[in-house]
């Protein structure tokens, strides 16, 4: 009996790890600690780019979203739009911390899906020929997990 209860927690842990990694996938395209010289600044930005990965299905063939400046739960609104595409962007001041909501339809309800990212300017004065300023994080991924 305890080996069959051992062999049952064990798969159990198996399972509930293979669905974790399933879960967060995450495709960050820059930020990720390296320097790409040919996305590099002379002048330091003000604005840079809010990068979003989006489902679009056949039931969600546009997903309503919203950007808040900091924390969703404090309701400052910085953005209010409408992806068609699952890659979206949006330009927005940089060194700030972002969170996003993006409301998709699943059987008949809604589901809210909320990632946050902090949009930061970079200094380097020797990864790249000429010294420049880069921006980091700003990726968010509010992608429907099934």
């Amino acid at each position: 009996m305890k080996q069959r209860t051992g062999n049952i927690i064990t798969a159990l842990i198996l399972l509930t790890g293979i669905f974790l990694s399933l879960s967060c996938e995450r495709d960050i395209p820059y930020g990720s600690g390296s320097v790409d010289c040919n996305d590099c600044y002379t002048t330091r930005p003000e604005w840079g780019p809010l990068n979003v990965k989006m489902t679009i299905n056949e039931e969600n063939q546009f997903v309503p979203l919203v950007v808040y400046r900091g924390n969703f739960n404090d309701n400052n609104i910085e953005y209010v739009d409408t992806s068609y595409w699952e890659d979206y962007w949006v330009d927005v001041p940089v060194d700030k911390e972002y969170s996003i909501v993006a409301k998709y339809k699943k059987d008949g309800g809604t589901i809210n899906v909320v990632d946050e990212s902090k949009l930061t300017v970079k200094y380097t004065s020797s990864d790249c020929a000429d010294p420049c300023y880069y921006f980091s994080g700003g990726y968010m991924d509010v992608r429907l997990r099934y």
